[in-house]
C-alpha cells in the first residue's frame, strides 16, 4: 500500500473518533497500525490525538529505523521505565477526557498500567466496531493484493498436487504445498495449513499428522498464502483413486450449498442471508445437522475478520468486502468434505476470485 491510502485511511478513522466525541485513540493491535500508518515492526504502539492530527509510534530501540522508513509521517517515541506508564504519561498530556483504545488486544496488565498513568481520563471507549467496519471495505489495491496471495496459493496447490500419493502422510502433504507457496512468493502460510485424510475429515480444524493417504478416502485441504501482509483462504477436498459413490453424493450437496450461497451475497443483504440458504440446501438433503460452522469470515490483513457469513449477523454486506464461502458437512468416525472460495461483494451480486477446480472430474488424484 502507499503512502496516500494509509493517509487517507487515518483521516476517516480520526473523523469518526471526533464524531464519536473521543480525543484520542490508541491502536495496540500489529494489523491495525499497519493499516493507519504503514508501520511494519512489532511490540509498538500508535497514538493519535485526534484534534491536532498529530500522531506517536511508541516503540523500543529496535524499530527506530524501520519506523522512519515505513511511517515517516509519525513522530517515533522510545518508551522508558515501563511501556504503558510512558504512553499514560504521554495521554496526561494531551489533556483528553475520552480515549479510544481497543480492549480485545490490549492485556488487562497494560491497560491497568496506561490508565493508573492517565488518571484524568473520565472514559475510555472500545473502538474495535469502527475500526473493523473500516477494514471490513477492501479497496482496488487491497483486492488486487489479495488476488496476489489467492495467485501464490493457487500455483502452489496445482504444482503440489501432482506428487501427492498414495502412502504420503499429512504431514508430507501439508510441507510440500507450504514448500511450494514460499518458492511463490509467500511470507509466511496465512495460517496453520489443514491436511485431513478420511476419518480426520470431520474435524473442522483437524491437525496434520501420520495418517496415511489412503485409496478411497477423502484427503480435505485447508490453506493459504500471506503475501504482502495480505492473506488467502482455500479448501478443497479429494479423493485418491475414485470417489465412492455416498461421498460423490455428499460432494455434489456442498458444491450445491455453496452455489445457493453465493447466489445470495449482495451489497445491502445481511451476512445471515448467505448462510440460510446454504442451510436450507443441506436440510433438505437430510444434512442439516452435519453443517456445523457459519458459511464464512472476511479476510484481509487477518484471516478472521468483518464481516461474517452465519446465522447471527444481521449487519448489511457493502461493495468491497472481501469473504470466504466454505460450506462444509461433517460425519464423524467417517470423514468430512468442505470447499472454500473466495469472493468480493458488489452491488448486484459478488464476484468469485478464486478458480481452483472443484468438479466432479477433479476430484480424483
Amino acid at each position: 500500500m502507499n503512502k496516500k491510502e494509509h493517509a487517507a485511511r487515518l483521516e476517516r478513522l480520526l473523523d469518526t473518533m471526533a464524531g464519536a466525541g473521543i480525543g484520542a485513540v490508541i491502536l495496540d493491535r500489529r494489523d491495525d497500525y499497519y493499516y493507519y500508518t504503514g508501520f511494519t515492526g512489532s511490540d509498538s504502539l500508535a497514538l493519535f490525538h485526534v484534534k491536532s492530527r498529530r500522531g506517536w509510534l511508541i516503540t523500543d530501540s529496535r524499530y527506530i529505523e524501520e519506523a522512519a522508513q515505513t511511517a515517516p509521517g509519525l513522530e517515533v517515541l522510545v518508551w522508558r521505565r515501563t511501556f504503558p506508564g510512558f504512553v499514560g504519561d504521554l495521554v496526561r498530556k494531551l489533556r483528553t477526557k475520552h480515549v479510544g483504545y481497543t480492549p480485545t488486544s490490549m492485556t488487562a496488565a497494560f491497560y491497568a498500567g496506561l490508565s493508573a498513568a492517565a488518571p484524568g481520563v473520565k472514559s475510555w471507549s472500545r473502538v474495535e466496531e469502527a475500526i473493523a467496519a473500516q477494514r471490513a471495505v477492501k479497496s482496488k489495491a487491497e483486492i488486487a493484493a489479495m488476488e496476489k496471495a489467492l495467485a501464490c496459493a493457487e500455483g502452489a496447490f496445482l504444482a503440489s498436487r501432482k506428487r501427492w500419493k498414495i502412502g504420503m502422510t499429512e504431514v508430507d502433504v501439508k510441507n510440500d504445498l507450504e514448500w511450494e507457496m514460499r518458492k511463490r512468493g509467500a511470507e509466511d502460510t496465512a495460517f496453520e495449513t489443514i491436511v485431513a485424510v478420511g476419518a480426520n475429515a470431520s474435524l473442522p480444524h483437524a491437525h496434520a499428522g501420520t495418517r496415511r493417504v489412503q485409496a478411497g478416502k477423502m484427503l480435505l485441504i485447508d490453506f493459504g498464502a500471506r503475501v504482502n501482509r495480505y492473506n488467502s483462504d482455500l479448501t478443497r477436498t479429494l479423493w485418491a483413486d475414485r470417489v465412492p459413490p455416498a461421498w460423490k453424493k455428499r460432494y455434489l450437496t456442498v458444491l450445491a450449498a455453496q452455489q445457493a450461497g453465493i447466489a445470495a451475497i449482495r451489497a445491502g443483504a445481511d451476512g445471515s442471508a448467505a448462510h440460510n440458504e446454504a442451510m436450507r440446501v443441506f436440510t433438505e438433503a437430510g444434512l442439516g445437522d452435519r453443517f456445523t460452522h457459519g458459511l464464512g469470515h472476511g479476510v484481509g490483513l487477518a484471516v478472521h475478520e468483518e464481516p461474517r457469513l452465519n446465522a447471527a449477523y444481521k449487519k448489511p454486506l457493502e461493495p468491497g468486502n472481501i469473504v470466504t464461502v466454505e460450506p462444509g458437512v461433517y460425519l464423524p468416525g467417517s470423514g468430512g468434505i468442505r470447499v472454500e472460495d473466495m469472493a468480493v461483494v458488489e452491488k448486484g451480486g459478488c464476484r468469485i476470485i478464486s478458480t481452483l477446480p472443484k468438479n466432479v472430474d477433479s476430484l480424483v488424484f
